[in-house]
């Protein structure tokens, strides 16, 4: 009776495979949700309608899922739907378009540095290979392990390990296989991932079976068995959980077997003979019944015996699973050797060696070949002769294997040491690339506080011009103010008394008995009382208080209005609103004012050609300043055009000291800049 372990490894794999796969059709409605014109067609997917497709039809929608994911952004949310759509797959067999999302995923994992993800890629680049090409297999599976080991992920480094050793196993280096899943439980023995060290114990077993190690294999089994125990509280999973309790059944049965304790072994399989097991899983059904007939014809049932085989043969016939035929072939062949009906034993014997050497089962082919040596007598000498080749072979593939993998560990070690060689070599190189580029930050930070100190001089010195430019504005008027006041004292004590003195005389000169002289006289008298009321009134003028005595800010930004105007036949007007309080506004905001205004008016000169321009200068409230300067000029595109000098000074000019710069432009249609300051 041969055992379920490679089965059991087999399925346990797939299982632990999808025990990390996040269900697709969630993850698209909500990770792909923000990127609603690139999906839009998955929110219509439902998950019942994508189970209800068959194969071929799913494939056809995984594939166009994956051509919409190179739209996809290179995030985590991203990563995880490629690890979802590579398990999809992965589980349709379709090994290769698995292998090519995996490889993706490794790349975009690698350009972010996430070496999670990249270890766990590379685990699936691994699973995709394990089929076609156990060397690669072993290989991938070796770099995620490193990778982590790195990051000290114990449960992950003992999956690579038991990955690993299932590979030796199915390789029949069974020796190497016990030693890399010991390892792995030592990586186990504080995780509570009680399905991963069941299958871990089960692989121990099947490695002590296969050495004819049958004590260690049932002590092993046996702890597989404690461990399902506690799987078992959990009613989530309950297929493969029973799944997992028949297997294993079947295995300590099979050891049992082998040890010729034939009772033991009936009574093991007739424990999971369940009434619903026959119902449920009618695959499970089979394997169950086809061990204990064979069992049962040991124990001399023969008749019960030979029922249970045919029943076992027929039910596995109809799954149509081939390989689960064979060994139900080759136990009724033997139950015929043992019956004497060697022209049964040599049909059934030969139909499961046909199946066998189609599956490439190497074991079963060497049974097959050895009992059939020996009851078809005339063609003994073939059967021997094949027997011996294929079991040089297999000795010449085994030690191969061993040096293969052997191989691959060594092989990986020496790159890794050349790593080290390099990066030890890159040492100096790094050190050198540090100083340099330390020695470029300091001379930048030192850039940086020599600059800000000719900002802060620069602040200075306009402030010092601007007092220069307030005290220039305020002896002006004191001197204007002198100097009408020495007109007006002029005027009143010189030309007034003067004109007043004559006046007096052509008075006293004037005599009724000339009357042409007197009519000339009060002529004259007349017109110097004309004169004496206009000189008095300049000199009322010249005296007038209104001059002013101190700086006048809207009279300096007038001035530079009027500057530019005399240079440009653009129509500048300035409307400064008069309720300000300038002696509250900042130094430093009026010196800041009055150059982007000088800055505004020479780009209006230089670069507009604008009919007029308005400036602006409001107090929408209490605390700010608003500058605008709109032109009717040609405009140009904020958006594309790069900005000059004067721009650049005028947002620098803003940002010193906090102020809200923007500029509008529309080509053909003008330019607005407005800055608004806190004061």
């Amino acid at each position: 009776m041969l055992s379920w372990s490679f089965f059991l490894l087999f399925l346990n794999k797939n299982i632990l495979k999808k025990l990390e796969n996040f269900f697709l059709f969630l993850f698209l409605f909500i990770a792909i949700s923000c990127s609603r014109n690139k999906t839009k067609n998955f929110s219509q997917i439902q998950s019942q309608k994508y189970t209800q497709l068959n194969s071929k039809q799913k494939e056809i929608y995984l594939d166009s899922i994956e051509s919409i994911s190179r739209t996809l952004p290179n995030d985590s949310l991203s990563r995880r739907f490629l690890f979802d759509l590579s398990s999809e797959y992965y589980y349709l067999n379709l090994f290769q378009k698995s292998l090519k999302v995996s490889e993706r995923v490794f790349y975009l994992s690698s350009e972010i540095n996430d070496s999670l993800a990249m270890a766990k890629s590379l685990n699936y680049i691994g699973d995709c290979y394990e089929v076609t090409h156990k060397d690669s297999a072993y290989f991938y599976y070796q770099k995620s392990e490193k990778l982590y080991r790195l990051l000290g992920n114990k449960e992950r480094i003992g999956r690579m390990l038991f990955n690993k050793a299932y590979l030796l196993f199915y390789e029949g280096n069974y020796q190497e296989s016990e030693i890399q899943v010991f390892k792995a439980l030592q990586f186990l023995k504080n995780i509570e991932n009680d399905e991963l060290l069941f299958t871990c114990y089960n692989l121990i077993a099947s490695d002590f079976e296969k050495l004819e190690e049958y004590n260690d294999a049932l002590k092993y089994y046996l702890l597989a068995q404690e461990v399902l125990n506690g799987l078992e509280k959990d009613e989530n999973d309950f297929d493969i959980k029973n799944n997992y309790k028949v297997s294993l059944s079947v295995n300590i049965a099979s050891v049992n077997e082998k040890q010729f304790q034939y009772t033991k072994a009936e009574k093991e399989l007739e424990s999971i003979l369940t009434p619903d097991l026959k119902d449920k899983w009618p695959t499970d059904y089979a394997t169950v019944i086809g061990n204990l007939g064979y069992v049962k014809t040991k124990l001399g049932h023969l008749k019960e015996g030979e029922i249970l085989m045919k029943e076992a043969l027929v039910l596995s016939r109809k799954s149509g699973i081939e390989s689960s035929i064979v060994y139900k072939l080759h136990n009724l062949g033997k139950y015929y050797v043992n019956t004497k009906d060697t022209l049964q034993a040599i049909r059934y014997l030969k139909e499961s060696l046909q199946i066998a050497e189609k599956f490439k089962s190497t074991d079963d082919v060497k049974v097959n070949l050895q009992l059939l040596s020996t009851i078809d007598i005339a063609n003994t000498s073939y059967y021997d002769k094949r027997y011996i080749t294929l079991s040089d072979s297999l000795t010449k593939v085994q030690r191969k294997n061993r040096n293969k993998y052997a191989r691959i560990e060594y092989e990986t070690a020496v790159v890794e040491d050349a790593n080290k060689e390099l990066s030890s070599k890159n040492l100096y190189l790094i050190f050198g690339v540090v100083v340099l580029v330390a020695a470029l930050g300091v001379r930048y930070v030192v850039g940086q506080r020599k600059e800000i100190a000719y900002r802060k001089q620069l602040q200075a010195a306009e402030l010092e011009l601007f007092d220069l430019m307030r005290s220039s504005q305020v002896a002006l008027n004191s001197a204007r103010e002198e100097e009408q006041n020495r007109i007006s004292r002029e005027l009143h004590d010189n030309v007034m008394n003067k004109l007043y003195g004559t006046r007096l005389q052509l008075g006293m000169l004037n005599s009724p008995s000339i009357p042409d002289v007197e009519v000339k006289r009060l002529e004259q008298i007349d017109v110097l009382q004309t004169i004496e009321q206009d000189i008095r009134a300049i000199s009322h003028d010249l005296h007038s208080d209104v001059v002013a005595s101190h700086f006048d800010y809207p009279v300096l930004l007038a001035q530079c209005v009027q500057q530019h105007s005399a240079t440009t036949q653009t129509n500048l007007h300035l409307d400064c609103a008069a309720g300000i309080d300038w002696e509250a506004v900042s130094g430093l905001v009026k010196i800041t004012l009055y150059r982007m205004v000088q800055e505004a008016l020479s780009n209006v000169v230089k670069y507009a050609a604008a009919t007029d321009c308005h400036i602006t200068i409001s107090q929408p409230d209490a605390s700010t300043l608003l500058l605008t300067v709109r032109d009717t000029g040609k405009g140009f595109d904020v958006a594309t055009a790069s900005f000059g000098i004067g721009l650049k000074n005028m947002r620098d000019r803003a940002r010193l000291v906090k102020a809200d710069f923007r500029i509008e432009s529309v080509i053909g249609q003008g330019t607005t800049i407005e800055c608004k300051f806190v004061i």
